[in-house]
């Protein structure tokens, strides 16, 4: 019976280059016997397809900006989640734009938009520390909840996308069109914008993940994508 399998990139698919060679091995003998992989990140669409390019790898769909946005193996778009044009206005003094050490703004497939464009996918921003990093995740996740989803993605930077969207409901679309049930779906990452999706498919955690997942996960903890593989493989 066809799977999917969903991996995150960064911290996941990618550790290093043998590692990766690895994974891209496993996935390829997936693919061929008629399964589906899809790859799940963070990544904007150019900063995704830098590496893509340069490692060759292959997949059948992607989704980037955490689900903001789905594409298929032709990198044509299925769907696009945008943040509030006016949402986006009202945050921006919150997210303390001018203090930040970078920030920068995506839409659809430009990875470098202008923070006045409309119709914005991702706002990314990094401070000067962690502690401010969490101090303005929250305070988003807290006072922008029926619009955004603010995850804390690196020690110091975090990322705002549509709350109409996320990594697990960019999966259910994919699943929906492609008919395939939901016990059927496998699913790997290492962060925060992976916990609704490693809680939703069969999931499992990098041993080096978040605290959350770690949790979650419990003893399905993997050292890499392909020993997940295996693992699916072999029916554990």
């Amino acid at each position: 019976m066809k799977k999917i399998i969903v991996s995150d990139y960064d911290q996941t698919f990618y550790l290093n280059d043998d590692d990766l060679y690895k994974n891209k091995e496993a996935v390829n003998e997936f693919r061929k016997q008629g399964n589906i992989f899809i790859f799940a990140t963070g990544r904007s669409y150019a900063d995704f397809k830098k590496d893509s390019d340069l490692y060759n790898l292959e997949y059948d769909y992607l989704i980037i900006n955490h689900g903001a946005t789905i594409l298929d193996k032709e990198d044509n778009n299925i769907i696009n989640y945008t943040i509030d044009n006016d949402v986006v206005k009202k945050i921006i003094s919150d997210l303390d734009i001018e203090n930040a050490e970078m920030s920068f703004f995506c839409n659809f497939k430009n990875s470098r938009a202008n923070v006045k464009e409309k119709d914005l996918t991702k706002i990314h921003v990094s401070y000067s520390n962690i502690n401010k990093a969490k101090e303005i995740n929250k305070l988003i996740n807290e006072k922008y909840f029926e619009f955004v989803n603010c995850y804390h993605v690196t020690e110091k930077g975090i990322e705002v996308i549509s709350n109409k969207t996320n990594k697990s409901h960019a999966i259910t679309k994919i699943a929906e069109r492609e008919k395939i049930s939901f016990q059927n779906i496998y699913t790997i990452g290492d962060g925060y914008s992976d916990i609704e999706m490693i809680k939703k498919y069969n999931g499992y955690c990098m041993e080096k993940s978040v605290k959350e997942l770690l949790e979650i996960c419990k003893d399905k903890k993997v050292k890499s994508v392909s020993e997940f593989l295996y693992k699916i493989k072999k029916g554990e």
